[in-house]
Formats: structure tokens, C-alpha cells, sequence
């Protein structure tokens, strides 16, 4: 009785050095919310999607969140910054799109003035009709049970939204509003940016 009580014993102390060892590194964190401009005390959804955009009825929506800041930050601060930040992933966006269609190269798009034209367009913030449609932003308690410490964060998420046929209409009047320059070229400009327009709410852009 003694050796199996002692097997049963050596062989239930294996199983837990195996099970402890199987995940070596793993840490015991939680995160609870303590405050946000929610009415209820979990994270939206939509806070949660990992795609920067998204498209519906007509409508392109560009998604931005500021993660892990000092608990002491004030969550009006932080919905400012993630709004400035919405408006400028949206026009890098825009022009990454264009410059990297493969269709005209370097060279030509910068002695171009239709592309100078588009790049002071977005640039200069000229960009009109984007609405902001959500704010949300989180206050929680985070804690790290490997080193037994908690620590306040905040987290802050905004999406904005504009009409395909006004960012179209902008981005095209910018583009043809420059004199000059080389039709050809101009035309691409044109073709990558319906192409941007179009597929947008279906690329699912990673920020």
C-alpha cells in the first residue's frame, strides 16, 4: 500500500512539473475596467476589430486606438489625439495608395503637377466631410500576477467616416485641378485613386 501511495504520489508530482514547465514564460495578467463612456462596463466591439477599415452603404470608415497610456491621462486628451491621428492615417492612406500603384514611377509623379497638387491637397488637411461617428475610451486596472503589481491604464478608440463619392469627387478635383504636366501620368493618378476608393473597404489595412 505504502509503494503505491508513494508511485501515486511521484507520479502526480511528474504531471505537475510537466504541466507547470509546458508553458514556460506564461504571465498571469488581468485587466479589469474600472471606468469608460460606456453604459455598460465591457469594451465595444467594434474597439476591438484590428481592421483599419471597414465599408458600408456608401460609407468608408477609418478606425484608430491609443493603447496603454499612464492611467493619469486625461480621456478627453486622449480622444483628441486619436482623432488627429484618424484624419492622418486616412490621408497617408491615400497617398501610399496612389504612389504605390506601380503604374508610374518615381521620377514622374514628383516633376508631375497633378501629384504635387494631390500631395499639397492632403498635406494641407483641405480633405472635407469627414464626420467623426465613435469615441469610446477605457480606464483599467491592470495587474501582473508574476510580479504582484497593478498599474492604471487608459485606452482610447475613434472611427471616422466619409462618403466614397465626396472623397472621390475631392481627390479627382485635386488631381485635375493642376495645369500642365503629363496627360498619361495624370490619368494614372486618376486610376489609382478610383482604385483606392473601391477596394478600401475590402484591403483591411493593418495600422
Amino acid at each position: 500500500m505504502n509503494k503505491y501511495f508513494l508511485w501515486a504520489s511521484s507520479l502526480v508530482v511528474s504531471l505537475l512539473v510537466v504541466t507547470s514547465c509546458s508553458s514556460p514564460g506564461e504571465k498571469y495578467f488581468s485587466k479589469v475596467i474600472i471606468k469608460n463612456n460606456s453604459k455598460t462596463q465591457e469594451t465595444p466591439a467594434w474597439v476591438l476589430n484590428t481592421d483599419v477599415y471597414s465599408e458600408e452603404k456608401g460609407m468608408i470608415t477609418i478606425f484608430y486606438k491609443i493603447d496603454s497610456l499612464d492611467g493619469g491621462t486625461r480621456p478627453d486628451a486622449c480622444l483628441l489625439m486619436a482623432q488627429t491621428k484618424v484624419f492622418g492615417e486616412l490621408m497617408k492612406s491615400i497617398k501610399n495608395s496612389v504612389t504605390a500603384s506601380g503604374d508610374v514611377s518615381e521620377a514622374d509623379l514628383t516633376s508631375d503637377p497633378s501629384y504635387s497638387a494631390l500631395t499639397a491637397f492632403l498635406s494641407q488637411g483641405n480633405l472635407t466631410g469627414v464626420q467623426i461617428t465613435s469615441k469610446y475610451w477605457e480606464l483599467t486596472m491592470d495587474t501582473d500576477k508574476t510580479k504582484n503589481s497593478s498599474v492604471k491604464k487608459l485606452m482610447c478608440a475613434v472611427k471616422a467616416s466619409i462618403e466614397k463619392t465626396k472623397l472621390d469627387k475631392q481627390m479627382s478635383d485635386a488631381i485635375n485641378g493642376a495645369s500642365g504636366g503629363n496627360p498619361e501620368v495624370r490619368q494614372k493618378l486618376l486610376d489609382a485613386q478610383k482604385n483606392f476608393i473601391d477596394n478600401v473597404g475590402n484591403s483591411n489595412a493593418k495600422k
